[in-house]
């Protein structure tokens, strides 16, 4: 995994510089449409290699929690997890995304002249010198993680298969491990992020749909927000939140989205 990472890193990375490239060059309409096509490129090429990591330490965090659960290895196995996510890379999982967003969105409001044209400069280079962290730090992580299951693997067993145990172990684990409510959370989240996605592609990869309005994708994607994170608190296997408690931060989340969506269509 932490190959596959780093070619979707270099990828992301080649793909900045070519967009640089032809946003030093954009002269006229056609240049500076060329620009913006690139940029789209390259943020979802971004965001994607940038996913990579919070799908592998999620999974890999939900098997060594179930494996030594089955194997009756103690919570030690778990505790390392979780001191290697809490380590100096983990920022850089949030941060690198985040600034490539930034500066997505920089870029669409300088060509709009809502924002100086700087600003946009100074967010593809934090984008970039973020990327270029994670390139370094991150593979390692995966690989000390890596590292962690095997050994985990090597010192413990689990009950074998067509046997008792192990059907009562998969019946545990179906009820524990992975509620239904909580998979269906990050079905919910994904289906918002891709909502703003698509409205990206429609309103700066096309020529047909560049009027594209934000409204109508941006609401949907709001309240399925608010509902993903309600449902994920609710149901997390390891630290469920009263209901209360999960939808005050959900709504609180919701009406922060609401007013940055506020802001956004009245900018574009």
């Amino acid at each position: 995994m932490a190959t596959i990472f780093r070619a979707l890193l270099t990828a992301a990375l080649l793909l900045y510089a070519f967009a640089a490239v032809s946003g030093s060059r954009a002269g006229d309409a056609a240049a500076q449409a060329s620009h913006v096509s690139a940029g789209l490129v390259t943020t979802l090429v971004a965001l994607l290699s940038q996913s990579v990591p919070f799908a592998y330490f999620l999974g890999t965090g939900f098997w060594i929690r179930a494996f030594a659960r089955a194997s009756h290895a103690g919570p030690a196995w778990e505790a390392r997890h979780k001191a290697w996510m809490r380590g100096r890379m983990y920022p850089l999982l949030y941060l690198a995304p985040g600034l490539a967003l930034a500066a997505a969105f920089s870029g669409m409001l300088a060509g709009a002249g809502h924002v100086p044209a700087w600003l946009h400069l100074v967010l593809v280079a934090g984008a970039v010198a973020a990327l270029l962290a994670s390139l370094v730090l991150v593979p390692r992580e995966m690989l000390r993680n890596s590292a962690l299951m095997d050994e985990l693997a090597e010192r413990h067993q689990v009950p074998r298969p067509q046997t008792p145990a192990y059907d009562r172990l998969v019946q545990e684990e179906e009820q524990k491990a992975l509620p239904a409510l909580f998979q269906l959370s990050r079905v919910i989240l994904y289906a918002a992020a891709q909502l703003v996605v698509l409205w990206l592609y429609l309103r700066f990869g096309t020529e047909g749909w560049r009027t594209t309005p934000l409204a109508p994708f941006g609401a949907p994607a709001v309240v399925l927000l608010t509902l993903g994170l309600a449902l994920n608190d609710m149901h997390d296997p390891q630290r469920p939140a009263p209901p209360a408690r999960a939808w005050r931060k959900a709504l609180a989340v919701g009406v922060a989205g609401s007013v940055g969506l506020v802001a956004a269509v009245a900018l574009v």
